[in-house]
């Protein structure tokens, strides 16, 4: 029976494992368009410059998604559209290091998925990356249901090479706030997403104010929903904001 109930868990971790990389476009068309948002960056840890997204709520705090883990290295902003496919450098001086000692994060699922850290300053303008880019006020409050929200991130297009992981963005609505399953720190939503959009914020489209980070797929041509995160139901979440704002 414990085999049994082994097998059971590892296919359940599997499985959410496998929502957080999957093609999650709501409805029959992508309908992300290019953006060149300068508070929100691309994660990454090697030469192929991709990874996940980060977003500034700070001089120098980034949020991002727990699952996202092995890419917080270094975060840039500003980047070019990509060319033949693969995501393009940006200037060195819109590149900034991840300190690893700061990071916070959950990596556990649905609604509790998230990572909260510092980034140093650049290494040639000795500047840091929220001083120049720019930052997201973050909301503690409980976002209504059918709320306009928006997601920016640096996600896969399999139609567009130049897209592809290069920034875009979408606006959708707010589906569900709390899970029978999942509990009350998971919201859903309809917004389109890829694969290298988990850890971008969501975003009240009227506030302007992160509610909740983006992780997982779920959204197909005939419905469902894409997953995330709530900061307002999250007391550890919320913490994690307050401590890194704090210091």
């Amino acid at each position: 029976m414990f085999k049994g109930l082994c097998l059971v868990f590892i296919l359940s971790l599997t499985s959410i494992s496998a929502l957080a990389s999957e093609k999650s476009i709501c409805g029959a068309n992508d309908d992300r368009i290019v953006s060149f948002e300068n508070k929100i960056g691309r994660l990454y840890m090697d030469e192929s410059h991709k990874g996940c997204t980060v977003t500034m709520i700070s001089e120098t705090c980034g949020i991002s998604a727990g699952h996202c883990l092995p890419v917080l290295k270094y975060a840039e902003f500003n980047t070019p559209l990509s060319e033949e496919g693969q995501a393009q450098a940006s200037d060195p001086r819109d590149m900034y290091p991840v300190i690893e000692s700061s990071i916070k994060y959950q990596d556990e699922g649905p609604g509790k998925d998230w990572a909260v850290f510092k980034l140093g300053a650049n290494s040639i303008t000795g500047k840091l990356p929220g001083a120049v880019q720019g930052y997201h006020d973050v909301s503690f409050k409980r976002p209504s249901r059918g709320t306009t929200l928006r997601i920016t991130g640096y996600g896969r297009d399999n139609d567009d090479p130049d897209k592809n992981f290069a920034q875009q963005t979408n606006t959708g609505k707010l589906k569900t706030v709390g899970s029978i399953f999942f509990g009350s720190t998971m919201l859903t939503h309809t917004v389109d997403t890829m694969g290298g959009n988990s850890g971008s914020t969501i975003i009240n489209e009227k506030t302007q104010e992160v509610i909740g980070v983006h992780t997982h797929g779920g959204c197909a041509v005939d419905g469902g929903s894409n997953k995330g995160t709530l900061i307002s139901a999250h007391a550890e979440l919320k913490a994690a904001i307050r401590a890194c704002l704090n210091n």
